[in-house]
């Protein structure tokens, strides 16, 4: 039993047996290792692209937030099987991987990282 104002953390256990690689990545070893389980998580639950995009975004907004300032970014996520992309990311925290079949880009960036000349 918990102690009181302390909450006992539940594992999920996923109802189907995943595939994962990690394509590329500039996240340190612990950041991978949550990303993956954040994302076999969400392949787990949801079928529809767009809820599992959202539902790792989320959790890593959740897990890693920042200070509240506009400086410090937070993370985007794309998942898919055929799209390209270019991003722009804070350094060591950006990564690509493929579960079973969908590829996940997972980053974190500012809002504005830079201003475009006319």
């Amino acid at each position: 039993m918990a102690e009181e104002g302390v909450v006992e953390k539940q594992e999920y256990q996923l109802k189907h047996p995943h595939s994962f690689k990690i394509c590329s990545s500039t996240m340190s070893e612990a950041f991978e290792l949550d990303a993956i389980n954040t994302a076999l998580i969400a392949v787990d639950k949801y079928k529809q692209l767009k809820d599992i995009a959202f539902y790792v975004k989320h959790e890593y907004d959740r897990k890693y937030p920042g200070s509240g300032k506009a400086t410090e970014g937070v993370y985007h996520c794309i998942v898919g099987n055929h799209y390209a992309s270019a991003v722009s990311h804070e350094t060591r925290q950006f990564i690509h991987l493929k579960v079973d079949t969908y590829h996940i880009i997972l980053w974190k960036s500012k809002d504005t990282p830079f201003t475009v000349a006319d």
